[in-house]
């Protein structure tokens, strides 16, 4: 009789994956104001939206409708339901703006169709005052767009704001008692990977309950469209952005904070108003950054073992079955060229926790 063949198994988990959230995570609706209360115009926003065009007039924008539609959408035993204001400067409105905002949303929470309110602004524009106009509604989370934590890319980026308004905005709002969300961009003019983790450190010491990265796209219309065309900035690759995107995404992880977004997409980015004309875009730009995270922990592994010719054999959970495999099974042949392996085959396993990862070695 034959001897089985000899066969080695490692079992790793994925860091930063699988971050407890310090409540359930709601089902946002979002209401886009786009650019509305931006006091500057940043290098890479469309110009003509900023000045503003009747649809995007405050009388024109109905929270009442847009919850209205998506909840007809939604399933009976929705997640808990948060009216979102994204696209503008949500506290650089006019104070009776903001009310007029708020009280609807707040007339819909008491009605039972929502559960709490959100917005997106400024770190500037995170005042006493300005706060002192949001106490009398339900809001429970506010997101500031820092972009950078790195004084000199937000000038370049012409953001009118310093990295210590992120500090004291983000002081501000612990102080009365909201969830903090802050927003990031890799690729600005003049950022270099140093930057971008230098941001990444900054934030983690804010300690945010959670992060949303956005890689720099070349917007027509935007100031930095022309910059583009006369070949003084060029955006990062897609996969740069990529890379730079993954080490932000596993330093929030190992500080436990969560990533809650990764990447843009074109046409639902109140954003991108305009056409893009260059620039790290991919509709499954999060879940390439995951796929690399996974063969970068699977790669590092198999460096510790002589497997060149062997067979291997990986096992996940079955909701990271594509993570792994990769964008078109890259990945499995990525391990296979890399390492010489004769085959690397990939199954599921719902005994595995779901940021697991098991890997047999076989002759």
């Amino acid at each position: 009789m034959g001897t089985s063949a000899k066969k080695t198994a490692i079992t790793i988990r994925i860091p930063g994956m699988g971050i407890r959230r310090s409540s359930p995570r709601p089902l946002v609706i979002p209401v886009f104001i786009p650019h509305r209360g931006c006091p500057h115009r940043c290098i890479f926003c469309n110009q003509s939206a900023i000045t503003g065009s009747a649809d995007t007039a405050i009388e024109s924008v109905s929270v009442r409708d847009q919850v209205h539609r998506f909840l007809s959408h939604s399933a009976p035993d929705r997640s808990p339901v948060e009216i979102a204001f994204f696209g503008g400067t949500f506290l650089g409105l006019p104070e009776q703006d903001v009310t007029s905002f708020l009280q609807e949303a707040a007339t819909l929470v008491g009605s039972g169709a929502a559960d709490g309110i959100r917005f997106s602004t400024r770190p500037d524009t995170v005042t006493e005052a300005t706060l002192e106009w949001i106490r009398p509604f339900p809001v429970r989370t506010i997101e500031i767009g820092a972009q950078s934590m790195v004084d000199r890319v937000l000038d370049l980026a012409g953001r009118g704001h310093c990295e210590k308004d992120t500090r004291i905005a983000m002081g501000r709002i612990r102080k009365y008692g909201y969830r903090a969300g802050v927003q990031l961009m890799v690729g600005l003019p003049g950022e270099s990977e140093r930057d971008t983790l230098a941001t990444g450190k900054a934030i983690s010491e804010l300690a945010p309950d959670f992060v949303r990265v956005y890689p720099t796209v070349v917007v027509q219309g935007s100031p930095l469209a022309e910059a583009y065309k006369r070949g003084e900035y060029h955006p990062l690759s897609l996969t740069e952005a990529i890379t730079r995107t993954k080490r932000l995404f596993l330093l929030f992880g190992y500080a436990g904070i969560p990533v809650i977004r990764m990447g843009l997409h074109v046409s639902t980015d109140p954003d991108l108003t305009g056409e893009v004309l260059a620039g790290p875009i991919h509709s499954a730009f999060g879940h390439l950054v995951l796929s690399e995270i996974f063969l970068d922990k699977v790669s590092l592994a198999l460096t510790q073992h002589p497997i060149a010719g062997k067979r291997l054999v990986l096992a996940t959970h079955p909701s990271n079955l594509s993570r792994l495999q990769g964008q078109n099974c890259g990945n499995l042949s990525s391990l296979k060229e890399a390492f010489q392996l004769k085959s690397v085959a990939v199954r599921v396993d719902e005994s595995l926790g779901k940021y697991e990862i098991r890997i047999r070695i076989a002759e």
